[in-house]
């Protein structure tokens, strides 16, 4: 049985846009297909005649996404590999079969990976497992939703992961598949952990030296778990792993309006403090201890190893 959970019925690329502005768009994962339904829809149904204004529409489009979603590495890869197939050379029609076909493979693959994800998560899972987890990620759901499948029995603990509380679509899943569940507040994690066989958590971004960045709090999890000694596995398609990290270039780490955090009447004199609503952290390397992706479970510091077999299987249309 397929675990594919369908992504936005996107209406057009000016709707990607929004849906992602407005944060309908949830997850790494469907970030990335999000951006190749943008180029792909722009094509089937913009009056784009020529080459140069297919080129302007895509990196207006490209520009949008980066400033909505800097710190996501799905974005920027569909974004710069659908850009990097524009040629002038290509006749127009062939140029957008080609282009859209690409999209096709980015989606494609995407949904793959995270039912592969979620088959090789689930074997990690055993009977009478309590196992917790932060943030939403559908990627995570994947596993939940494969080791139930296999009616495994198990235990999962949610953060609330503030201030948008994206645990509790996590809650809505896990309970809809029949798992037990628990919802702790945020500052409670280290009073639970001690319950915990394992911890599970997503990722936005993979970087190259297997550091990752994800839902704020996410860090510290990782760090309090290395006190706790219990295993802490990042749930990730490769898709996610950011190269320019490679040559040096840092994760953008995005920050939010503030009156996600507060209201006005929070405090008495609110101007006059400065209120950070840092959306997301990044959890070093040492404190991982595997990432489970769609080429098993892997140390970080073996990602890199399958990177240009990804990208293989991508431009051949490989799933």
């Amino acid at each position: 049985m397929s675990n594919r959970v369908k992504d936005i019925e996107f209406q057009s690329a000016n709707h990607v846009i929004e849906e992602i502005r407005n944060m309908n768009v949830k997850g790494g994962s469907p970030f990335g297909r999000s951006a190749a339904w943008a180029f792909k829809l722009a094509l089937q149904q913009e009056e784009l005649k020529t080459f140069y204004e297919i080129k302007e529409r895509f990196e207006n489009l490209r520009d949008q996404m980066y400033e909505l979603k800097p710190t996501m590495a799905t974005i920027h890869n569909s974004c710069e590999a659908v850009i990097d197939a524009l040629d002038e050379t290509i006749e127009l029609s062939k140029l957008k079969e080609d282009i859209i076909r690409l999209c096709d493979s980015i989606i494609e693959q995407s949904f793959v990976a995270v039912e592969k994800v979620g088959r090789i998560g689930a074997n990690l899972i055993h009977d009478n497992d309590v196992i917790m987890m932060h943030s939403y990620s559908s990627t995570l759901m994947g596993i939940f939703r494969s080791a139930a499948n296999a009616n495994k029995r198990f235990k999962v603990i949610c953060s609330e992961s503030r201030p948008l509380c994206e645990s509790r679509n996590a809650v809505n899943v896990l309970t809809k598949l029949g798992i037990d569940t628990v919802f702790i507040s945020d500052a409670s994690v280290y009073a639970f952990m001690k319950e915990a066989d394992m911890i599970f958590m997503g990722a936005d971004t993979l970087c190259a030296n297997g550091d990752v960045a994800n839902k704020m709090g996410t860090a510290q999890i990782a760090r309090l778990a290395q006190s706790c000694k219990v295993p802490v596995y990042i749930a990730s398609e490769l898709y996610k792993l950011d190269i320019r990290t490679l040559d040096g270039e840092q994760v953008v780490l995005e920050k939010r309006d503030k009156h996600e955090l507060v209201n006005e009447n929070d405090f008495i004199d609110f101007d006059k403090v400065e209120v950070i609503n840092q959306f997301f952290d990044i959890t070093p390397a040492k404190d991982i201890t595997g990432i489970v992706t769609e080429f098993g479970v892997l140390h970080p510091s073996q990602m890199l190893q399958y990177w240009d077999k990804l990208w293989e299987n991508i431009k051949e249309g490989k799933c």
